[in-house]
């Protein structure tokens, strides 16, 4: 029996040809403008988090605020949550204690005090990688987990650079960084798909639970905004159709898949994955395929960067092969 997810998915995606250089509009049930291009490389808590259950992953941050203490030096924080917002642990370090042996001992305080052990603890800043790595890499059962899948911890980050550091003493409020540059590196043959479309899921199939962990096969959901958004708005996402859909899906669990960008300088179709590794999945090739890619991007915006990835073996498929609700942090305004 097909699941309300394939059903929504197979009524955005079974109208269009998949023929070569050719593209097709659609408005179905909710869902915006599709294209059919071949891939060519291939502590304040919100109500539902009060009631979230504890998870084993934790996710962790541990860097200078943009607060000046009156010694002139940063304020350093470590804030540790889990990725169901089940708890927080925002911590002031001293900068004398900015060390890999004093990190050690306060995230072994919190797994001590913990009902649910951590099993992965993930962090996602590059200058911290060697201490966070030496600080964690000995813990007893706990894999430390150098990854931007750490979507609770920048949702709380946000909350925080806006509503509590700039009502600080000493507050400087920090200038935007430069994206660093990077190169993509392209997919292996076997994990390229042979099409791709873009398509829209209405907000509400999410928000009410109709996609869920059970009906989604290989893949993860992200949270969900914590002020919500409207149940009609669009939550834009790429559907790729290959042969090779199951072990697509399952290659994609194993490298840390972040979020979906349509680069609109380049006029590449990128995954981003890991710390800071950059997959071209496709090419931008015609006018049409651009446009479709710009409102990819314009979606995202609208939807506080939330997106989705889908992998089925094509639009009649009984169920996606693997399903990834994601959120782009970078392009969206974070800090």
């Amino acid at each position: 029996m097909r699941s309300r997810l394939t059903w929504l998915l197979i009524a955005a995606a079974s109208a269009i040809r998949w023929e070569a250089g050719n593209s097709a509009v659609l408005r179905a049930r909710g869902a915006a403008r599709i294209g059919g291009p071949p891939l060519l490389a291939a502590t304040e808590v919100s109500k539902a988090v009060r009631t979230a259950a504890p998870s084993t992953q934790w996710e962790l941050d541990f860097y200078s605020r943009p607060v000046q203490g009156p010694d002139g030096k940063k304020l350093w924080e470590l804030l540790v949550t889990d990725d169901a917002g089940s708890f927080k642990h925002a911590e002031a370090v001293p900068s004398n204690c900015v060390n890999s042996r004093e990190l050690r001992t306060r995230v072994q305080r919190l797994v001590d005090g913990a009902d649910v052990k951590p099993e992965n603890i993930r962090f996602f800043r590059k200058q911290m990688k060697n201490m966070i790595s030496i600080a964690l890499g000995d813990l007893p059962e706990v894999r430390c987990v150098p990854s931007r899948a750490t979507y609770q911890l920048y949702s709380w980050l946000e909350e925080r650079e806006r509503e509590v550091y700039p009502g600080m003493s000493g507050y400087r409020a920090p200038r935007p960084e430069a994206p660093g540059i990077k190169l993509p590196v392209r997919l292996p043959e076997q994990l390229r798909g042979e099409k791709y479309a873009f398509v829209t899921l209405p907000y509400a199939e999410f928000a009410e639970g109709a996609i869920n962990a059970e009906n989604i096969g290989f893949g993860a959901l992200c949270p969900l905004p914590r002020t919500g958004l409207p149940a009609d708005a669009l939550v834009h996402g790429l559907v790729i159709f290959s042969k090779r859909s199951a072990a697509i899906a399952a290659w994609l669990t194993g490298i840390d898949l972040v979020f979906v960008k349509a680069s609109l300088e380049s006029r590449e179709v990128l995954l981003e994955v890991g710390l800071d590794t950059q997959y071209l999945l496709a090419r931008i090739k015609d006018p049409q395929q651009a446009l479709e890619a710009q409102l990819f991007e314009e979606g995202k915006e609208s939807t506080e960067g939330l997106h989705f990835l889908s992998i089925q073996s094509g639009p009649e498929a009984d169920a996606p092969d693997g399903f990834w609700l994601l959120k782009d942090f970078e392009s969206c305004g974070r800090v």
